[in-house]
This record gives C-alpha cells, structure tokens and sequence, in this order.
C-alpha cells in the first residue's frame, strides 16, 4: 500500500510539472503569434498608405488620367487600387482583434505561471524518489521496478488524455464558431445580391453593410478559436508512451492556409461564395481532426486500462 501512495503522490507531482512546461511552452508560442501579428499590422499599413498615396494620384487631374477616362482604363485602375485597399483595411483590423486576444490568452497563461512554484515540485519529487530507493531495499525490487515503469506509462498516458480533451474541446468551440462565420457570410451575400440587382435604397445598404460587420466579427471569432485549436494541436504534438504516439503534424495544417486570404474573398461581394466555400472546406478538416483526435482518446484510454489492470494483477500477488 505504501508503495501505491508513492506512486499516486508521483503522479501528481509529474502532473504539475507537466502543467508548469507545457505553460512556458505555451508562453513562447503566444509571444510568437503576437510578434508575428504586430508585423502584419506594420507590413498591410505600409502597403495601404501607398495604396491611398496612388489613389490620391488617379483621383487628381492630369492629361494621362484624361487618356485612361476616355480608354475606360481610370475606372479598372480605381476599382482594383479600392478593392486592395478594402482588403488590407481588414487585415488590419482582423490582425488588431488578434493582437489584442492573444494578449488576453498570453496574461492568463503568465497568472497561472506565477502560480506554480516549479523548484518546490522539483524538490517533492526529488525526496519521493529518495523514498522509493528506500522502498525498494526493504521489499522485492523486481516487483518494485515493474510497478515503476507501469506507473510512468500511466502518468504518460492520463496526461495524454487530459490534453486530447482539451484540443476536443477547442476543435467543439471552433467549429461552432466557424458556423456562425457561415450563417453570417450567408447573410453578407444575400444582402450584396439585394443591394446589386434590386436597389432597395438607403435601408437595404445600412442592412448590407450590418451584415458585412457582423460577417468580418464572426471570422474573426473563428479565427481566433481556431488559433487556440492549433495551439492545444501543439500541446500533444511530442507526447507518447511506448506503444502510444499522437502525430499532429496533419491536425494542424488546416489553421496555416485558410486565415491567410480569407478577407479577400468575402471583401468583394462577387466573391463571398468563395469565401463560403473555404469555410465549409476548413470546417471539414476540422470535424476530420476531431474525429482522428477522438480516435486517438479511444486508443489511449484503452491502454491506460491496460495497464491498470497489469499494474493490479501485480500488487495481488
């Protein structure tokens, strides 16, 4: 019995040095992702205050402006120059949301850093062994050793499972949130085809462009859901047991690609159909991930019983 309470009091100290690395891990990704979007700020301003600048030259009177007026060219220059124009606005904005929730997640993530005192957990663990040693010269080391190493594959394992229910949890989040992105963009479109082919006035614009805003919130909610999704993806990435080992390197291709054009879909009302498309096509992957993620906790959770059972079979004899 006294070597089970060791063993449980093992597992709890590994529990919460888990915990303590895989938050410093969690702090070096977020401070990735915050620098990366506050150069994307800087980058999508540049390009956007040269964008006005050249505007501002198309706009203005000249003999070459006159000339492209009369070929149909001035209206093509102005409408491209705008609409690349709209497009950064809203990279701008979308990098700004992001800025400011993972600065959010980063504090909350410091807070519980601060919380955990890592070299008292070292120093419990340290005297726990010191025990075990002393465990292991008064009883049957064979035993004692076989029990060890069931004990470390089951620490391993739980920890596994605690972190494929949280990814479970953030993928359930996501795809909620991608829905909502879909119903919105849906709307979007229905207001753009209104507002082109009917008329429908003043109304039917401030409608359009209500839908329009609450579309580019709702991206941004599965944006940021779906960052959080890869970043718990991330957590289980490097964990495994002897017969057990979760890769995520597919689970986590789905969140580099989609974000990236997203905007310049959905900007241009002729093109909201495609941004629907590549909603539909992330929540897909993402339902896919789930499932092999679930797959993955039927798996683990089979081998922890495994290995219960051996570990019992052991101390019944």
């Amino acid at each position: 019995m006294e070597w089970q309470q060791l063993q449980t009091e093992q597992e709890k100290l590994h529990g919460q040095l888990r915990s303590a690395k895989r938050l410093s891990e969690q702090q070096l990704l977020i401070e990735g992702q915050i620098a990366h979007v506050e150069q994307e700020i800087t980058k999508h301003s540049v390009e956007l205050n040269q964008i006005r600048l050249k505007l501002q030259k198309l706009e203005g009177f000249s003999f070459m402006n006159m000339i492209r007026t009369w070929t149909g060219q001035q209206d093509e220059l102005l409408a491209e120059k705008v609409d690349k124009a709209v497009i950064l606005e809203l990279k701008i904005n979308e990098s700004k949301k992001m800025q400011k929730d993972l600065t959010v997640d980063l504090s909350q993530v410091n807070l519980k850093i601060a919380q955990i005192n890592e070299k008292q957990l070292q120093e419990a663990l340290s005297t726990l062994h010191v025990k075990k040693k002393s465990y292991l010269h008064l009883h049957d080391p064979q035993q004692a050793l076989q029990l060890e190493q069931l004990a470390n594959e089951e620490v391993i394992t739980k920890q596994l499972i605690i972190e494929i229910i949280e990814a479970e949890e953030a993928g359930d989040i996501a795809l909620t949130k991608l829905g909502q992105a879909a119903a919105s963009l849906h709307s979007a479109n229905g207001y753009s085809i209104w507002d082109t082919f009917i008329g429908g006035g003043l109304i039917a614009t401030h409608l359009k462009h209500e839908a329009l805003d609450e579309t580019e919130s709702q991206l941004h909610d599965a944006q940021i859901a779906l960052q959080r999704f890869h970043n718990e993806l991330l957590d289980i990435q490097d964990m495994s047991t002897t017969t057990l080992h979760v890769e995520t390197d597919g689970f986590v291709k789905f969140a580099d690609y989609f974000f990236d054009d997203i905007f310049s879909a959905w900007s241009v009302h002729s093109k909201i159909s495609t941004a629907r498309e590549q909603v539909s096509r992330v929540q897909d992957d993402v339902h896919n991930t789930i499932r092999r993620l679930q797959e993955k906790h039927n798996k683990a959770q089979g081998y922890l019983q495994a290995l219960q059972k051996e570990k019992a079979a052991i101390l019944q004899t």
